[in-house]
């Protein structure tokens, strides 16, 4: 769980969560020492975390239909974050959300991501 590890929740809301990047977590640290981004693979992660905590239940990712990377996510620069799920759909053990991940109303990147319950 990449919860308390790299971020941790401020706020949630119907279809929104705020998250506050945590700059001295060993991710950061390695991504990169002198300059830490947020790693793509973590923030889509970080989604599915959030995406679990939304539904009540464990997901898995299947299928990434789009992610868009707009900027470079800077956790000293930026660390509180807003996670927006503009479309959520479930259909049976599927589901599908579409959203974006943004700071100060600057989108640093848009997802659209599938998912299986487990």
């Amino acid at each position: 769980m990449l919860e308390h590890e790299l971020y941790t929740i401020i706020e949630t809301a119907d279809n929104m969560v705020r998250v506050r990047l945590l700059p001295e977590s060993v991710i950061f640290k390695a991504h990169f020492p002198d300059n830490p981004i947020m790693p793509g693979v973590c923030l889509v992660g970080m989604v599915q975390e959030l995406a679990e905590r939304m539904k009540g239940c464990q997901l898995t990712l299947s299928e990434v239909r789009n992610v868009k990377y707009l900027a470079v996510l800077k956790p000293n620069a930026n660390p509180d974050v807003m996670v927006r799920f503009d479309k959520v759909e479930e259909d049976g053990s599927r589901l599908r959300t579409d959203g974006v991940v943004m700071a100060d109303e600057k989108v640093y990147t848009k997802f659209s991501l599938i998912f299986a319950r487990v």
